[in-house]
């Protein structure tokens, strides 16, 4: 919500909140809900678009180098993160807000999306990070049991690589966290406290 409306919001108490003009209240949390949703979108279709891109690269790459098998596994992870962004994204089509709806089930309908975003990126570890992690410790894997006979260089080789990979998935994850502190959470609370009041008895 914008501050002004914001303002006026937060000064009423809970039982003079529902005076403000329902009509104004509707059309602030649609424009907010589209926003959101357009803001979603733009993110899936930069996720999924490198990710199918960097397919036939990975493929490229993999043939000009004469990269060993598991160099391969990145394309069935890259595959796997387009399609579970493009099958999530249309199952939540199903919470989107449609024209004629009142303010109530708006309302509940950005609610349901912003729970469903925080609750992606809270388990973006699973779904999204460990899949690329897995297809690169394979690859320095094999590169670590190819050169074996170096011994101790060989494990050291591999230890800081895995070091690494595990700094920037980390960052990433944290990144992910810290969007859901500073942006999810506080819009689903403001949300909560919106629907809380609409469902309050002999309100609607």
């Amino acid at each position: 919500m914008d501050d002004e409306l914001k303002s006026a919001w937060q000064s009423q108490s809970p039982r003079t909140r529902l005076t403000l003009d329902a009509g104004l209240l509707l059309d602030e949390v649609r424009r907010n809900e589209r926003q959101f949703v357009a803001m979603i979108y733009c993110r899936d279709v930069r996720e999924v678009g490198v990710a199918l891109v960097l397919v036939p690269i990975w493929i490229i790459m993999g043939i000009k180098m004469s990269l060993p098998w598991s160099w391969y596994l990145g394309i069935p992870a890259l595959l796997w993160i387009a399609g579970f962004m493009i099958v999530d994204r249309i199952r939540q089509r199903r919470h989107q807000s449609a024209p004629g709806d009142d303010l109530r089930r708006t309302v509940g309908s950005s609610l349901a999306q912003v729970e469903h975003q925080i609750w992606l990126l809270r388990n973006v570890a699973w779904w999204y990070l460990l899949p690329i992690f897995a297809a690169f410790m394979m690859f320095a894997g094999q590169g670590a049991w190819q050169s074996r006979d170096d011994g101790l260089k060989t494990l050291a080789e591999f230890v800081a690589i895995t070091a690494v990979f595990a700094a920037v998935f980390g960052f990433i994850y944290w990144l992910n966290q810290y969007a859901v502190r500073m942006h999810l959470e506080p819009r689903r609370k403001e949300l909560q406290a919106l629907l809380s009041n609409l469902n309050e008895p002999g309100e609607d």
